[in-house]
């Protein structure tokens, strides 16, 4: 039902299939309220892209149509030809404290009118609720999931999507246990419930807690829907944390009050003098006009979401889905705390997060050196790389890229005097000098100016890294100077040709402490770009071993590459294991897909290049997987590795 088809860490672009057609993801569905339609959801469609409406179902049941039933489809109802969500009146509870009609009921209502995705009748979490009262709303929302689930078998041939419901207040805990159960049960849906009073009192560290601890305990295959996030200010950090449907009845709510939605807050409409949004509706009207006008107040709120919804698309495409949040956070002081509360959760958040990107890392504030793919590299060299040498460290202060390149010079000078390391201290951790043009330290742009909280962690990160590298002596470059420092070490030269340590520590940063050893076991030959010098391919005893990629410095692993880390590392290290009966196709280098998979290494992340192999650890190809390990398990569609090369029997 559901298939990634391009990711930027938990964040999905997506194709979730229905009975009426196929919703690409991340999507916006707008809030249809059958009883006052202030904007037909065919023009949603037309003039603003809307692939996909929820209306509620519990107001449709006590709403009899003009047939005078309250039956019939909802999809003429809506005069609507694409697929249609349903909720079920669990926000009413909230609201009004009960609803009249059962779980049982308002599920079968809405099998009964045709819905597309029916959402059980879960039991709303409050804020305020104990830790006692969220549980003993998770077991009655659990209950009714399984009865919900049940009513779904007895529809079939062509049932319903089920929509679960993740309750548990903000009790994280409680969150990732329904959660757990919930991916148990024959859902298709996962919707994060619960939320919409953190959001309307601006608490987004607690929803940032919430969605994380939800989206740990649900399985990656099931598309996550946020209940109530219709603000767009909102939508690409839920989108980092794995959040792919959003409903939002904010366009029309705001609207009603005279509030325009922006990407960076919310403005009265009567208190604007000048025109500040391109959108046609705000193009057409003076500030004065639009101030008076709900429906093009309306408008204009949806198509400012619509235009969000597809800016999050693009970051996630282009990889730069972190940059966008950075920015978006900083509309709000609250915002920001949600987004200082993702520090807590680097590790979690780094088994999703692709080896590499094609775009550059751009620091757009502090909060930047604490992302994901730097927590990998801080935690990669302290758990991967050994130094080439420990007696005498000399460290660069951060400079001009690439460090090898810019400092050669001043390199060239130690070595006249002693054999040493060489780092550069940089705004994100401590660089090993040969790792200089591995992603993301060159791929990276970095002000001169830097903040003072950036500039204590950066000697705190240095500090971490120093204190289990086992140099002897260490001293910071400050020119000419320090040779005379450095003389007390002289010894005779040990040269190093530190392009051949580039290959050697990429190796085991990129496969783990010992690949080097393994993949350069021989007579080693580096062919070199002509134009740049940079190595691209490496041949060992004249066999194609690696090739390294211009975009992230990272190496393309080749059949005969492969075949020396299958007999340097035991399994599972670096395997995903196939479907025998698949096996043989892979061997002929067909593509890998998730639902042939039987088992993955679990230190593997997304974009990693990996050994294929059959149940009996016979290796059949290598390639690059697109999907993690949990997410490899997980899905029974959709790609799981790009094979580079098979190997025949």
């Amino acid at each position: 039902m559901f298939e990634i088809v391009d990711r930027d860490g938990l964040g999905r672009l997506g194709r979730l299939a229905t009975r009426h057609g196929s919703v690409q993801t991340p999507a916006l569905l707008p809030v249809i309220n059958p009883n006052n339609v202030l904007i037909p959801p065919r023009e949603m469609a037309d003039r603003f892209g809307a692939e996909i409406v929820i209306t509620n179902a519990y107001i449709l049941r006590r709403t009899k149509s003009a047939g005078g039933s309250v039956e019939g489809d909802v999809h003429n109802r809506l005069a609507f030809e694409g697929p249609i969500m349903t909720d079920s009146g669990a926000f009413q509870q909230h609201v009004y404290g009960d609803v009249d009609v059962t779980n049982g009921e308002i599920v079968r209502y809405q099998a009964s009118i045709g819905s597309d995705l029916v959402t059980m009748l879960d039991v709303f979490s409050e804020p305020s609720h104990s830790r006692a009262e969220a549980s003993a709303g998770v077991d009655e929302t659990l209950r009714r999931a399984k009865e919900a689930a049940a009513i779904k078998e007895e529809v079939g041939p062509d049932p319903f999507a089920l929509v679960g419901v993740v309750q548990g207040g903000v009790h994280a805990p409680e969150r990732t246990r329904c959660a757990q159960e919930i991916s148990k049960l024959g859902v298709d849906v996962a919707a994060i419930g619960g939320v919409v009073p953190l959001m309307e009192s601006y608490r987004f560290r607690d929803l940032v807690q919430v969605v994380i601890a939800s989206r740990q305990g649900l399985s990656p295959h099931l598309p996550v829907h946020l209940f109530g996030a219709g603000h767009p200010m909102l939508f690409a950090l839920a989108c980092l944390l794995g959040c792919d449907l959003f409903d939002s009845a904010s366009y029309a709510k705001y609207a009603r009050a005279g509030r325009m939605m922006f990407v960076d807050g919310t403005w009265r409409a009567s208190e604007l003098e000048h025109r500040i949004c391109e959108c046609a509706a705000c193009a057409k009207r003076t500030p004065a006009e639009l101030a008076g006008d709900e429906r093009a107040i309306a408008e204009h709120n949806l198509a400012v979401s619509f235009a969000e919804i597809g800016r999050v698309r693009q970051a996630i495409k282009t990889g730069d889905l972190w940059e966008l949040v950075e920015r978006r956070c900083r509309a709000h002081p609250a915002l920001l705390d949600g987004l200082k509360e993702l520090r807590r959760h680097a590790s979690w958040l780094e088994s999703f997060e692709p080896l590499s990107r094609h775009s550059a890392l751009f620091y757009t504030g502090s909060e930047t050196v604490y992302r994901p793919i730097l927590h990998r590299l801080r935690t990669r060299l302290q758990e991967r790389y050994s130094p080439p040498r420990r007696k005498v460290l000399v460290m660069f202060p951060e400079g001009e890229k690439p460090y090898m390149a810019r400092q050669a010079a001043a390199m060239e000078k130690v070595e006249r005097v002693c054999n040493a390391h060489f780092l550069v201290k940089s705004a994100f951790g401590p660089v090993p000098i040969e790792l200089d043009e591995m992603y993301p330290i060159s791929q990276s742009l970095v002000p001169d100016q830097l903040d003072l909280e950036v500039l204590e962690a950066s000697e705190v990160f240095a500090r971490q890294f120093l204190a289990g590298a086992g140099y002897e002596f260490g001293i910071l470059w400050e020119g000419d100077a320090t040779l005379e420092e450095l003389s007390k070490w002289r010894e005779e030269p040990t040269p190093i040709d530190w392009i051949l340590q580039r290959v050697r520590a990429t190796a085991d940063m990129q496969f783990g402490r010992g690949a080097a050893d393994a993949l350069l076991a021989g007579k080693v030959d580096l062919v070199r770009s002509k134009n740049t010098g940079r190595v691209r391919n490496v041949l060992v005893d004249c066999r194609h071993i690696l090739s390294m990629r211009a975009h992230d410095g990272f190496f393309s692993l080749r059949a005969e590459g492969g075949k020396a880390l299958h007999r340097a590392f035991a399994k599972p290290a670096l395997r995903v294991v196939v479907d025998p009966e698949t096996a043989e196709f892979n061997r002929a280098g067909k593509n890998v897909f998730a639902k042939f998979v039987l088992a993955a290494d679990a230190n593997l992340r997304p974009m990693d290049e990996v050994l294929v192999v059959d149940p009996d650890d016979a290796l059949v190809a290598v390639g690059q997987c697109l999907l993690g390990p949990e997410e490899m398990a997980a899905f029974d569609r959709g790609l799981a590795v790009r094979v580079r090369e098979g190997l025949p029997p």
